[in-house]
């Protein structure tokens, strides 16, 4: 029997700083938006195992790819960059999971 969700959360969680952990889930609460921000496990979770999503070469994925994640910066060279930001759910995985993560 699958876990419900709320135990899902819990358990990916685990060993997390208690404060910060409150203040995700405060977070968590305040739309749809914010709550898959903090749940991106989730969907990988549940990502079909015959997907054929799943065959194409891996490659370094964002994890969390949405807009509010891409931003510009400055290089050491000096030259500003638009890029992607956030790497805090980056994993190596087929390249074309970002492509099905890009849902909001």
């Amino acid at each position: 029997m699958q876990r419900n969700v709320i135990e899902r959360i819990l358990i990916f969680n685990q060993g997390r700083d208690p404060d910060r952990l409150i203040m995700k889930y405060c977070a968590m609460r305040t739309d749809a938006f914010a709550f898959l921000r903090g749940t991106c496990h989730l969907f990988y979770q549940d990502w079909p195992a015959n997907s054929p999503l799943n065959d194409a070469p891996s490659a370094w994925i964002c994890g969390d790819l949405h807009l509010e994640n891409f931003g510009s910066f400055k290089g050491e060279n000096r030259l500003t960059y638009f890029d992607i930001n956030d790497f805090d759910e980056a994993a190596l995985a087929p390249a074309t999971w970002e492509l099905g993560d890009c849902r909001i």
